[in-house]
């Protein structure tokens, strides 16, 4: 199922109360990634992405993908600080 059709799907039952945790389930078992399931929790709660973003890769469904994005993360983040300092990639 696409976004756009596991979103319409779900609107109804957020609008009868689905809570957020639950949301995040559904939107897993959906099938969709953890990108755009951060991009619907956020859509269908009114949740700033921010927040969208901690809920989701903070639920269980997610932890296994989180674990194993965190040196991809780690690396990102040591690379832009070396950025800030010398300003040229090519320096690094």
């Amino acid at each position: 199922m696409d976004y756009d059709a596991v979103i319409a799907s779900l609107r109804p039952d957020v609008q009868r109360g689905l809570s957020v945790e639950d949301t995040v389930v559904a939107l897993h078992d959906a099938g969709l990634p953890l990108a755009k399931s951060i991009m619907g929790l956020a859509q269908l709660h009114g949740l700033p992405f921010g927040d969208a973003k901690f809920i989701a890769a903070g639920h269980p469904v997610w932890r296994g993908i989180v674990k194993a994005a965190e040196p991809l993360h780690d690396d990102l983040e040591a690379y832009a600080e070396k950025m800030k300092g010398s300003g040229n990639p090519d320096d690094l």
